[in-house]
């Protein structure tokens, strides 16, 4: 045999093991039920996946929701596709932009309640099967929000709803809460080496 077709070999070896251990994983995750996703983490492209999600489910044909929370007054391209081509999605948006611009607490917490209040009622409705809070981690790292109510209403929402939650700084309770945590690691980003964010790719 020669050492190509021994490479061969011990390649469809080292796969068909593979296989054998993705089937049995898959065979076992049986559950069906709603998830809660916590994007988290000091790299770039929370949202951007959080958004990614979103437009899948939409591919789906699922009733789907967004509630974003400090970007709101900032725009965005995905945003902006939302609104021009998915009018199904219902859309909140927090209306003092980001926490460091506007420098007041009191208008901040205000903004937040709101903006919370109106996306709350899609966590009670059963035909919303994907939820976006995107940013969600700021507003209980600031006492924006109350902890607990957030955690109560996201923990007692239906039981195929889908959450996805982005944000830096995530709270021990939204940590204990989430299915499944992405912690996205910065290790390098070109706006610290004077790159300029770019329309369509940073925003």
């Amino acid at each position: 045999m020669s050492k190509d077709e021994a490479f061969k070999e011990r390649h469809e070896k080292r796969m068909q093991k593979k296989k054998e251990v993705v089937d049995k994983h898959i065979e076992q995750a049986n559950i069906e039920q709603g998830i809660v996703i916590l994007i988290t983490g000091n790299g770039k492209g929370k949202s951007t996946s959080a958004f990614g999600t979103l437009i899948r489910a939409l591919g789906y044909g699922h009733k789907t929701g967004l509630v974003q929370f400090i970007k709101g007054t900032r725009r965005t391209g995905e945003v902006d596709f939302i609104k021009q081509r998915c009018p199904e999605v219902e859309y909140h948006a927090m209306a003092t932009g980001f926490t460091w611009e506007t420098q007041n607490w009191d208008k901040d917490q205000a903004a937040a309640i709101q903006t919370w209040e109106a996306g709350k009622p899609m966590l009670s409705d059963p035909s919303v099967n994907l939820l976006v809070l995107d940013e969600l981690t700021y507003m209980l790292k600031y006492g924006y929000l109350d902890t607990a109510e957030v955690c109560d209403a996201i923990k007692n929402r239906p039981h195929m709803q889908t959450v996805i939650i982005t944000g830096r700084g995530a709270v021990d309770e939204l940590n204990d809460l989430a299915d499944t945590i992405s912690d996205l690691r910065d290790e390098k980003h070109a706006y610290r080496a004077g790159i300029k964010a770019q329309e369509g790719v940073d925003f």
